[in-house]
């Protein structure tokens, strides 16, 4: 993530969060093409699409005859029309992986993409730092030829618990990673992994605003039993927050958990330390947090090497 567009909305939990990932927090979120299931190699090498520098550039390339198969344009403040112009292009009908974020998109770009009917191939699709707001979700997440969906990024998007509610209740019933870090979906937006239907692998939530309660609904969430990374990184957990967590059946197969920069002292680090069901977890990440000589020993104790502090 980066600190320009939208994202730069945030604010002091943006700047934690930031700090945080600058420490390797975040849940060591895999590039999107290491998500999801294993596909069958192509017989044909792959056409990547290579960053255009205006709109006009694009549309041309767009116009050739060359099927894309990823496209990458991070970072181009292109605005609402690029939405418009990818949804027309015919050759996009291979595309599987598609990078728009921090462009400009808001609300209308959104609604452009997810008109499209060419995107019926499409795996992978960062949106990050777009403000597209809940309505823009919406139209994402109830867009049929972006059904397919395995690995979805829109973090920094001003989104709140109805757009993350859409996000789990939509037609993107294949996804397995879902970003929606730098969100303000408070704990009322966590009740969407309440009853999620997305078979989801990983869920990152950094500077999500979700506090104890938060916690608790996701602690609660039968759904998330597949879950192998949850990225809570600067969410005001606390003590209170680590504690539920360490006592949630539900998170009993995770691999990884980031809890970086959550204000947890010793009495969180113990609970998590001696949790019944964290057996299957490798990485535990608990940078900038306020945890003693005691709840560090015990943590070292129980994770080793998997511990990151």
């Amino acid at each position: 993530m980066n600190g320009h567009g939208p994202r730069a909305k945030i604010g002091l939990s943006g700047l934690i969060v930031s700090l945080c990932l600058a420490s390797a927090c975040g849940g060591m979120q895999p590039n999107a093409s290491s998500v999801g299931p294993t596909q069958a190699p192509s017989t044909a090498a792959p056409v990547k699409g290579e960053a255009s520098s205006s709109l006009s550039a694009l549309r041309s390339k767009l116009a050739s005859d060359e099927k894309l198969t990823e496209l990458k344009l991070p970072a181009k403040a292109f605005g609402p029309e690029l939405g418009s112009l990818l949804a027309e292009s015919s050759s996009l009908v291979s595309l599987t992986t598609l990078d728009v974020s921090d462009n400009d998109l808001g609300i209308e770009g959104a609604r452009a993409l997810a008109r499209s009917p060419h995107l019926k191939a499409l795996r992978e699709l960062d949106l990050g730092g777009n403000d597209i707001g809940d309505e823009g979700a919406e139209a994402i997440a109830h867009a049929s030829a972006l059904s397919g969906i395995e690995t979805l990024n829109v973090s920094g998007n001003s989104i709140t618990s109805a757009g993350a509610s859409a996000l789990t209740r939509g037609a993107l019933a294949h996804l397995t990673s879902l970003d929606l870090s730098m969100n303000a979906i408070g704990d009322a937006g966590t009740a969407a992994f309440e009853g999620s239907e997305p078979p989801l692998k990983s869920l990152y939530l950094l500077g999500c605003e979700i506090g104890p309660a938060g916690a608790k609904r996701l602690a609660q969430a039968k759904r998330l039993k597949n879950l192998d990374v949850l990225a809570l990184s600067g969410n005001n957990l606390g003590d209170e927050g680590a504690q539920i967590l360490a006592k949630s059946s539900a998170l009993q197969n995770l691999q990884t958990l980031d809890l970086c920069a959550n204000g947890i002292g010793d009495v969180g680090a113990l609970a998590l330390a001696q949790s019944s069901h964290f057996k299957k977890l490798k990485v535990i990440e608990l940078f900038g947090n306020e945890i003693g000589s005691r709840g560090s020993a015990a943590l070292r104790k129980r994770f080793g090497s998997g511990l990151h502090l």
